[in-house]
């Protein structure tokens, strides 16, 4: 389209106010131009530039009561479009990072969920371990691991010698060890 007066401009934007559909074509083909050339200087990219395009001037519609036509409506326009590049920008940089705290959230309760399940079968695979051994073995080991006693307060309890407590243990960590050590491997490698 032609250059137009400012007279020209003022009516059109009177007209535009008073939600003239009319009018609102004409200034767009007036100025599309100017906004999507100042778009691509900014964001390099035909088809960003061309969405911002239709953004502004979906913005310049929707505000359009609040235009003041006695200021520079170029200005008003151009204003607006750089205003809407760097709140989209600030948005997908907002974006980006809210996404990569997400990420590093699910990650780590992954971890977390991951770790709680290896944990869990281990504690099963040990029970399971300790549930097979030998009944005074496996007593002598719940009474020292469990309940924390000593070898002298289990041997009094059981009426046998430390030594034999302490030979009970000795296989009992030995059967658990070998029963756990392939399975840490694996989780450790």
């Amino acid at each position: 389209m032609d250059p137009i007066t400012k007279q020209e401009e003022k009516e059109l934007l009177i007209r535009l106010i008073d939600d003239d559909n009319d009018a609102f074509e004409k200034i767009y083909y007036l100025y599309v131009d100017r906004v999507y050339y100042f778009s691509l200087r900014y964001l390099n990219n035909n088809e960003d530039a061309e969405e911002m395009v239709q953004e502004v001037f979906t913005k310049i519609w929707e505000s359009r009561k609040n235009i003041n036509i006695d200021l520079s409506f170029s200005g008003y326009l151009l204003t607006t479009t750089k205003n809407t590049i760097f709140n989209n920008h600030r948005k997908k940089v907002n974006h980006q990072a809210y996404c990569e705290y997400i990420i590093t959230y699910l990650q780590s309760s992954m971890q977390h969920v991951e770790d709680e399940i290896i944990y869990n079968d281990l504690m099963d695979i040990l029970n399971k371990t300790i549930a097979g051994l030998p009944p005074k073995r496996q007593e002598i080991f719940k009474l020292c691991r469990f309940q924390g006693m000593a070898y002298k307060d289990i041997s009094k309890k059981l009426s046998i010698s430390e030594k034999t407590i302490e030979t009970h243990m000795r296989l009992a960590i030995r059967d658990i060890r070998n029963r756990l050590a392939p399975i840490l491997d694996k989780i450790v490698t």
